[in-house]
């Protein structure tokens, strides 16, 4: 029986390195290329790759020691690949201020689409965040929810210059609301 034991014991710890074995090497390697592609990523691109780039992409927003532009465009890609992964990471980067603002605009950007609803909350408060790229991606990211996100804009206080893309993004929501047929509630 104290034979077994070693050989179960080295079984166990096989199977489990196996389930924590890194991701296929050939999906890695079509990962890495898209995220260091100079052209634009499409959708459809990334959707080819299937549902196992999911934890690659997950791994690489996660990576601190990554490039902040690769791990926007990773956080970019599992949003599309499989947002309900993308979104609990959405909140967590867009909420911490020691990441990076182009990291942390890319997870404001990304919200819509992986949050749904909760979205407009969720990025109300980062029309006040200290740093000016994130409040003008949360204002975008709110006027293209629709009428709710516009109005939450629009409440904000005006910006003292008419080029300040908050001033755009305001200006767009108040023809949006005005244009719009019927009001949404």
């Amino acid at each position: 029986m104290s034979a077994i034991r070693p050989a179960l014991i080295a079984a166990l710890l096989l199977a489990g390195a196996a389930q924590a074995a890194p991701e296929d090497a050939g999906v890695r390697a079509r990962v890495d290329g898209l995220l260091g592609s100079f052209r634009p990523v499409t959708v459809e691109q990334w959707r080819s790759l299937g549902s196992e780039a999911a934890p690659v992409l997950e791994s690489v927003a996660r990576d601190a020691r990554a490039l902040p532009t690769r791990r926007a465009r990773a956080l970019a890609a599992l949003g599309v690949l499989r947002p309900s992964a993308a979104g609990p990471l959405v909140k967590e980067l867009a909420s911490d201020r020691t990441a990076p603002p182009v990291l942390r605009s890319a997870a404001v950007d990304a919200a819509p689409s992986v949050l749904g609803a909760e979205s407009v909350s969720f990025l109300t408060p980062f029309l006040r965040d200290g740093d000016a790229a994130v409040r003008r991606r949360s204002a975008e990211a709110l006027a293209a929810t629709g009428a709710a996100g516009c109005r939450v804009v629009l409440k904000e206080p005006q910006p003292t210059s008419a080029s300040d893309p908050l001033a755009r993004t305001r200006a767009g929501c108040a023809e949006q609301l005005r244009t719009s047929p019927a009001p949404e509630r």
